[in-house]
């Protein structure tokens, strides 16, 4: 498709950034490839485009809400180039404005952390996280955030030096962690995690100003997050996206909870306290549950406390308790209705349950998240469901899944349809076995 000039919008490290028009009056943000003065002497146009057109090609092949997409890419023209969507902002001007982000909060953070996920399973690293990377995009009146400038995501142990020494590569040293001093060969997807603390000790360091390359560290129970997020030795840091996202959730949630019973509170409480439970603490646990549902009761608030370390104990000691947990889970989401952020928290702890469950369990926790997703829209769960009920798992979990399906008269066809809408995909990604029903 055409497009035509319009107006300059600014330069990178290694692009400059135009807005363009197609055919039908749309704007469009086109990236093209011109180096600054610095690099190409340090480095030379041809290893440089080569570069740049590497990373084009890896982007375009990331396909994710919550990472910016190429549309189209104009890789054999002189200089090469690529059309992404025109965004409102990016996350650096909206902090700007704004630095506690308002109502955008949740959905920045959250969105973020989405967009990591999918990278790192995808073993990708982006190795430049900073706020100036996130773009804010408006659909329809509803924002999404996504990760974009791939420019050092798959820096090569043969260019990540030189680009170092140059110091334009972009790795920001306020977002950078300690690692990666003089060396980008070492990050690992911890480095990403310690530039996402950075851009809380942002919003939430009122300003503070820090040493780059250090442990950063706030008041308040945020703090102890951007401690870990940031700890010098990396293996100290979160584990994974997962483990961050389950730890900012709790602090961000203000919500007042309301306890069933003062029993309750007491093993809310307990669950909150620690991530190692006796056997006499989990019992103390599993027997609040079957008071609460005995007595028509949720158990929000018991599944709301446990932590995903708890869940993967549970799975390594306690296999029947595992799955007791997983099924009491599972029936705790359907019928029900969530905050968007709190769906990706259920996400995360779905995905360990269906990952160490039997049969039966895994079965549950599929139609659990395909509920989820499609009854509150949320991509990141729906995205989910296709690797849970995917060409990819056995005949026998299909066949599982199907009678599941049909005892508990759930309509798949419509969830289905509504999910394939939503992510913009097909019944075919589905196991043949579940295929044949839609």
């Amino acid at each position: 498709m055409p497009y035509t000039y319009n107006r300059f919008k600014g330069n990178g490290g290694f692009a400059r950034v135009d807005i363009v028009v197609d055919e039908h009056g749309v704007e469009f943000a086109q990236k093209t490839y011109d180096p600054q003065p610095q690099l190409l002497q340090a480095v030379g146009d041809e290893h440089l485009k080569r570069r740049f057109i590497r990373e084009v090609s890896y982007q375009t092949r990331v396909n994710h809400p919550n990472v910016v997409e190429i549309i189209e890419d104009f890789l054999t023209d002189d200089p090469p180039s690529f059309i992404m969507p025109l965004a409102e902002c990016t996350l650096k001007d909206e902090l700007t404005n704004d630095p506690t982000l308002g109502n955008n909060l949740h959905t920045a953070l959250f969105d973020i952390l989405a967009g990591l996920e999918f990278l790192h399973s995808r073993g990708f690293v982006h190795r430049d996280l900073k706020p100036a990377n996130v773009l804010r995009f408006n659909d329809n009146g509803q924002y999404r955030y996504a990760i974009s400038d791939f420019g050092l995501m798959s820096a090569s142990n043969s260019d990540s030096s030189t680009l170092t020494g140059t110091n334009a590569n972009g790795g920001t040293e306020n977002y950078a962690a300690p690692e990666l001093i003089g060396n980008f060969r070492r990050a690992t997807a911890a480095a990403d995690i310690y530039a996402f603390g950075a851009i809380l000790h942002d919003i939430f360091g009122n300003g503070a100003q820090r040493v780059p390359y250090t442990e950063l560290s706030i008041q308040g129970e945020i703090g102890t997050i951007v401690s870990k997020c940031t700890k010098r030795l990396s293996i100290r840091r979160y584990k994974n996206v997962a483990a961050l996202r389950d730890d900012l959730y709790q602090v961000l949630d203000t919500a007042e909870v309301s306890f069933t019973s003062s029993n309750e509170e007491v093993v809310v409480n307990l669950l909150k306290s620690k991530n190692h439970l006796t056997d006499e603490e989990w019992d103390s646990v599993f027997i609040q549950i079957e008071q609460n549902l005995t007595s028509e009761v949720g158990i929000d608030n018991i599944i709301a406390a446990i932590s995903l370390e708890q869940i993967e104990t549970l799975a390594e000691n306690s296999p029947d308790l595992f799955n007791a947990m997983g099924m009491f889970f599972s029936e705790s989401i359907m019928g029900n209705s969530f905050g968007f952020d709190y769906c990706d928290v259920l996400a995360s702890k779905a995905e360990l349950f269906y990952s160490s469950g039997d049969i039966g369990l895994k079965s549950q926790i599929a139609i659990a998240l395909l509920y989820l997703g499609t009854s509150h829209n949320r991509w990141y769960v729906e995205r989910k469901v296709v690797a849970m009920m995917g060409t990819g798992i056995s005949s026998e979990l299909a066949e599982r899944i199907q009678i599941e399906l049909e005892v508990q008269g759930i309509d798949f066809t419509g969830e289905i349809h509504h999910l394939c809408r939503s992510i913009g995909t097909d019944r075919n990604f589905l196991h043949p076995t579940l295929r044949a029903l839609v």
